[in-house]
Order: C-alpha cells, then sequence, then structure tokens
C-alpha cells in the first residue's frame, strides 16, 4: 500500500487523540496526514500531530495529498466501517485507485493495549465494581427491566460512565447493556452475545423491558462501563430469594468454566486452542452444551472478546482465531447458560493477559447474589 485513510471515529481517536471529522492519512513512510473537514480548530486543540490541514471535502483528498509529496495508487480503508457512500465518494476521489481492506490490520494494532490504555480500563474496573455494589438496593419486587436499568444507569452517569457503548464493527453503539428478568434473558435478540432482552418494543430491543419482576427469577444484568473511551464489560445474576438448584449448579459450572479460560489468557496461548481445551475438558464431559452462551438461536460461538475502545475488539476466545494471545491484550470472558423455564445464568468479567495468566479487571463476587 503506498498509504492507509482512516476515516471512522473510534480508529480517528485511536490515532489522532481527537474525534473529529475528516481523514487521517498514514503514508508508507514518513509522518502522518491529519486533514479535518469539522472542527478544525478543535482538532488542533487535541491532537498532538504536527501535520493538521483543514480540508474543505473528499474531491480535494488526492490533490491534496499528492501537493505533499505522497502516493495514493493503492490505499488501505476499513471496510467494515465505511458505508457504501462513502466507499463510492473516496473511489471518486481516487480515480484509478486500488483499495485493500486493512479492518482486521487495525483491530490487531488496538488489541495490545499500551500501558495508558490499561490503567484507563483498570479505572473502568474500579467504577464498574461501584455500579455493581449499588444494584442490590436498587431492586425491589414488580420493578420493570426498565426501572431497574434506568436506576442502574443513573448510579453509572453519576460516576462518569461516557453514557454508550461502542461497538467495533459498522461503528455501532449500544445503550448501557442488558437487564432480564426470569425467561426474558431467553428472549430471541440480535445482539452480538449470549443475553436475550427483550426491550420496550420492537423499534427498541435494548437494555430492558416492561416485564415486572416476581421473586424466585434469575436477576441478569450485563453493562459495560466507559471511562475515558476505555471500556470493561461485567455480568452479575441477582436474586430476591432462593434459586432452584438446576440454576445453581448452572451458574456454578459456567464459574468453573470461566477459571479454566482465565488460566489460560497468556501470551502466547493460541484462543482456538483454548477454546477447544475448554470444550473437551468441561462443557462437553458435563452435557452442558445445550442452551450454553445463549438460549437456542441466542447461542453464539465464543467465549469471550477483547475489548478497548469498543466492547468488540480483537482478539475473541473462539474456534477460529488462530493468532496467539499477547500481554496487555484485553479479554471479557462471558460464560452463560440458558435454562428453559428459569432464564440466563452465569458470569462476565474483564480480564488483562499476563504471564501468570487472566488478572482480572473487574472486581466483585462473582457468585449469584441471593438478596
Amino acid at each position: 500500500m503506498d498509504g492507509a485513510l482512516i476515516l471512522d471515529p473510534l480508529n480517528m481517536y485511536y490515532f489522532t487523540g481527537t474525534m473529529q471529522q475528516g481523514v487521517f492519512f498514514v503514508p508508507r513512510s514518513g509522518e502522518p496526514i491529519f486533514l479535518v473537514r469539522r472542527s478544525y480548530e478543535r482538532a488542533q486543540q487535541e491532537t498532538p500531530l504536527k501535520k493538521v490541514f483543514p480540508l474543505t471535502g473528499f474531491s480535494q483528498l488526492q490533490a491534496t495529498l499528492a501537493d505533499l509529496g505522497l502516493q495514493t495508487s493503492t490505499l488501505g480503508v476499513a471496510e467494515t466501517t465505511l458505508s457504501v457512500s462513502v466507499f463510492k465518494t473516496l473511489a471518486k476521489a481516487f480515480p484509478g485507485g486500488t483499495f485493500t481492506d486493512i479492518s482486521a490490520l487495525l483491530g490487531m494494532i488496538r488489541a495490545k493495549k499500551s500501558d495508558y490504555e490499561v490503567g484507563l480500563i483498570r479505572k473502568a474496573g474500579a467504577l464498574h465494581e461501584t455500579v455493581y455494589d449499588a444494584i442490590p438496593s436498587l431492586i425491589r419486587e414488580g420493578m420493570t427491566e426498565w426501572e431497574l436499568g434506568a436506576e442502574i444507569h443513573k448510579v453509572m452517569m453519576a460516576l462518569g460512565y461516557s453514557g454508550i457503548m461502542r461497538l467495533a464493527a459498522f461503528g455501532g453503539e449500544m445503550f448501557m447493556g442488558i437487564v432480564s428478568f426470569g425467561e426474558s434473558g431467553n428472549y430471541p435478540t440480535a445482539s452480538i452475545g449470549p443475553g436475550g432482552l427483550m426491550g420496550l418494543s420492537p423499534a427498541f430491543p435494548l437494555l430492558g423491558g416492561n416485564k415486572k419482576l416476581k421473586r424466585g427469577e434469575p436477576i441478569f444484568v450485563d453493562t459495560g462501563f466507559g471511562y475515558e473511551g476505555y471500556f470493561t464489560d461485567k455480568t452479575r445474576v441477582f436474586s430476591l430469594s432462593a434459586q432452584p438448584a438446576s440454576a445453581l449448579d448452572a451458574h456454578k459450572v459456567c464459574l468453573d468454566i470461566q477459571e479454566a479460560v482465565r488460566s489460560r489468557l497468556k501470551p502466547g496461548a493460541i484462543p482456538s486452542r483454548i477454546y477447544e481445551e475448554v470444550f473437551n475438558e468441561i462443557v462437553h464431559p458435563r452435557g452442558f452444551e445445550k442452551h450454553f452462551m445463549g438460549f437456542g438461536s441466542n447461542q453464539v460461538p465464543f467465549l469471550g472478546h477483547g475489548i478497548g475502545l469498543a466492547i468488540d475488539e480483537f482478539p475473541a476466545i473462539a474456534g477460529k482465531v488462530t493468532t496467539p494471545l499477547e500481554a496487555n491484550m484485553v479479554i471479557a470472558l462471558e460464560p452463560k447458560k440458558g435454562l428453559e423455564g428459569i432464564g440466563l445464568v452465569g458470569v462476565e468479567n474483564t480480564f488483562l493477559v499476563t504471564d501468570e495468566g487472566g488478572e482480572k479487571l473487574t472486581p466483585g463476587s462473582d457468585g449469584m447474589m441471593i438478596l
């Protein structure tokens, strides 16, 4: 490639320190160029980059870069975050140019965190613990999922939560997470994780719905907490009264699976091998496959996922991921089990890859909390 064009907000922030509208250009050699449409003034205030220039529109891109002595015949772009219309505009701006996808490359670059990034994630985890410590006092019989979600969101916002969760795929965003009572946790969903939910309506299938809490139902709370742009992911299960033995047993198996994966989160470990070993050692021998990692069609083919500026970063602990883990990668593990007639149990924590295995960045008890 002659260079790479970064346009999406997530990677723009990662490479420039600001989320302004424009194009970040990384040439084959030499200093990167930051061309800003809006706001040029704010970009100058927030970015440490030296070569920052105003850009009136995409039509000026090729000429601007050519004036700076840069070649643009073959360019890398992140296809997973580009709309068709923007890609067409780029193709028109670089007539005769060739484009190649660098989405996976950018994901791998962001996967290994700096100590600075780990510090922000660690802070997010500490604040996340404060949120979950407050949840038992918010729960009351007869309240709706949405009402509990709103109460939790209020606590999060008071602690400096960023308000949304970002997704790497398609530049998407999520609202807080999932609050599900009982079998709502098994409700069909388009979510990228194993947690089911109904939402307020088909137009807003997020957070939780109007289902009222009954005694004996598992209260499934899965949220992300963002601090200075960086996220932790965490799930805990609560209940207003004792749970049946099947729920307690399933939750314990999920904890065993989490520990089996956590102990393997070391530099050089292959995610696909971790996935296979844990299934062969625990999931299959205990007959745990049915509704594991999501009830019915909610089932997902992974045990965990990378996390950082987005909730769904590289790498996943999944069967087809063969890139070795590296120190300072951050991974959220979420073994969960759907139980017919009961709901969803399990856990999620965020871990740092270290020589001793995963270091837990989301403190607090993992056991089901009976209130």
